[in-house]
Parts: C-alpha cells; structure tokens; sequence
C-alpha cells in the first residue's frame, strides 16, 4: 500500500467515526444530522471512487457522469 491509500484509509476511518458519534449524539436533537451524514458518505464514497477505484485516470466524461450519478442518489436518499 503506497501513502496516499493509507492515508485515505485513516481518513475514511476517521469520517466513519464522526458519522457514527454525530448519529449517536443527535438522534432526536438535530433536522440537519441526515444532511451532514449523507455529506459524509458522499465524500467518502468520491474518495474511494478517485483512490481505489483509480477513477482519477479515467476521461472526464465518466468522472462527470459519476459524480451526478452519486449526487442525484445523495439527494434522492436525502428526500425520502
């Protein structure tokens, strides 16, 4: 595993943990955790997408193309 893919690692480890203490400590406090969290997962998911994926060395139509399709899913997910 090179450094960038570690380090990638521990930040997606790190975003888990924050999705997981901000759904624990807001269950009937906050409206806006849904947002934050769906934010979240969406950082996460272009992070592996572009990383692991190697989506980064792919033509930017396909990158467009994903990046609308993740989106258009975040708020769809958002609005149900």
């Amino acid at each position: 595993m090179n450094r960038k893919n570690t380090l990638l690692w521990v930040v997606l480890m790190l975003l888990m943990l924050f999705n997981f203490w901000l759904a624990e400590i807001s269950q009937t406090t906050a409206r806006w955790t849904l947002s934050v969290i769906l934010i979240v997962t969406v950082i996460k998911f272009l992070g592996i997408a572009f990383q692991y994926m190697e989506l980064k060395d792919a033509h930017r139509r396909w990158k467009i193309i994903f990046i609308v399709f993740v989106l258009s899913f975040a708020v769809a997910a958002g609005l149900v």
